[in-house]
């Protein structure tokens, strides 16, 4: 399902190299956690996945095609088969937390009427239906990972890759995160997970890829 070929990547303004000659494979329905300390190109690797960032040299494959050809129209169509979380959470905060979940839906055009139930669906699925009317200020950093995942999920991607999401959690809202990835994981859908937490090491039927690059 993806696939990093020889991939070198290096960013001339500050004479840094982040990967050399990396290669790896995730297959369908894997999950995946990318581990490395700070600095060792994890938040690279998902930039060049997303097309915010190309590599130097080698291939990324995803869903058997060379991203590296996608048209940048076409861009917009690939993300959508992708879910994302950040560790920053990116909600608007002027929006209550069923409009964040429901722009997403809005952006690929879908029917306001018929993500009404989708959106209540998932927002029991993670524990936040009864969050749905507050702001992003009145909630823990955890129920925000949370709003996040849910609007990751509600388009159904094929692939969910989640970026550092622990950075800014306890350790207990940590752990009810492993857990539901673990039971999004379980209903078969691919994830990829970036993490320098050793929380999340032993996530469920997780495989473990480890960058030991050092930045230089």
């Amino acid at each position: 399902m993806i696939t990093f070929s020889h991939v070198y990547k290096s960013y001339e303004n500050t004479n840094t190299t982040v990967f050399t000659d990396f290669s790896a494979e995730i297959d369908n329905g894997e999950f995946v956690i990318v581990k490395g300390a700070n600095g060792s190109g994890k938040t690279t690797l998902i930039n060049m996945l997303l097309l915010d960032e190309a590599c130097d040299e080698g291939r990324i494959y995803v869903f058997e095609k060379d991203i590296s050809k996608i048209r940048s129209r076409e861009i917009p169509l690939y993300r959508r088969q992708l879910g994302v979380i950040f560790q920053d959470f990116r909600l608007l905060k002027e929006k209550t937390v069923y409009d964040n979940i429901l722009l997403a839906r809005m952006v690929i055009g879908a029917p306001r009427k018929d993500s009404k139930m989708l959106i209540w669906n998932m927002a029991k699925l993670l524990g936040i239906s009864d969050l749905l009317n507050r702001y992003p200020s009145e909630l823990s950093g955890g129920q925000q990972q949370k709003v996040c995942l849910a609007r990751a999920l509600i388009n159904s991607p094929k692939i969910l890759i989640c970026d550092e999401p622990t950075a800014n959690l306890d350790p207990e809202a940590t752990e009810d995160l492993k857990n539901l990835l673990e039971l999004i994981h379980a209903q078969g859908i691919t994830i990829l997970l970036s993490t320098h937490d050793a929380i999340l090491y032993d996530c469920k039927d997780s495989r473990i890829i480890e960058i030991n690059n050092k930045v230089c």
